[in-house]
């Protein structure tokens, strides 16, 4: 597997869009929904890709793999894109996490502790979700034609 150079500050992640709804309102008020980065409760991570590292029209065919591969089929639609210093605020963590169907994938470690859960596991989720959100920048998969 290609070994790829560590994370920079500087690095930007992208989180895929697969919610024609959520994309609309990116595009539209050029502000990234909360939900974009809104995973399960049970999550610890929020998974993204580093777009930095290969060309963005093979990101985004990544992306569309991924949304085909969905239960049910989903379209792609773009990515909210983050900075990696931005990510990694407020406790936040971001590693290099390759697999055998991504290399350039990276997660956003929330880092809430195992003793938060139920109703207040949720509103931590979402309080990260917000500042996540609010630190992104919507580009259209269209871009990468």
């Amino acid at each position: 597997m290609l070994r790829l150079p560590d994370l920079a500050d500087n690095n930007r992640l992208g989180r895929s869009i697969f919610s024609r709804r959520l994309s609309r309102r990116a595009e539209n008020s050029n502000q990234i929904p909360r939900d974009v980065f809104l995973e399960n409760e049970k999550a610890e991570s929020i998974s993204v890709d580093r777009m930095d590292s290969a060309p963005l029209m093979e990101m985004a065919l990544l992306a569309e793999n991924r949304a085909k591969n969905r239960s049910p089929s989903k379209k792609f639609y773009g990515w909210a894109i983050i900075t990696v210093v931005c990510a990694s605020k407020n406790g936040r963590t971001v590693k290099a996490t390759p697999n055998s169907d991504n290399i350039y994938h990276a997660d956003i470690f929330l880092n809430i502790s195992k003793s938060v859960v139920g109703k207040d596991r949720r509103d931590k989720q979402k309080q990260h979700a917000v500042q996540l959100a609010a630190c992104s920048k919507w580009q259209a998969a269209s871009t990468a034609r």
